[in-house]
């Protein structure tokens, strides 16, 4: 049996999810779109969208972008050159 591992993130880390899933929440709201419809959009399980919204540190980066991309947050600005 596996144990278990527990993670320690530093206050960056902690801050940035937190932001991220901020702006997430925010967003996905301003919309007006419900949880299961960007869970659906994503290919998510609504419940992996709500911890995605309560800065939970364990969830999958691809799948934090696709969220964030799908209720339109801007994660990097394009290189215009």
């Amino acid at each position: 049996m596996t144990r278990s591992v527990k993670r320690t993130y530093s206050r960056y880390s902690r801050d940035a999810i937190t932001l991220l899933a901020g702006l997430i929440r925010t967003s996905r709201i301003e919309r007006k779109l419900t949880v299961q419809e960007v869970a659906d959009r994503a290919g998510i399980s609504r419940g992996l969208l709500q911890r995605i919204e309560k800065a939970d540190l364990k969830c999958e980066v691809g799948v934090v972008f696709e969220v964030a991309a799908i209720v339109g947050v801007v994660l990097f600005e394009a290189d215009e050159s």
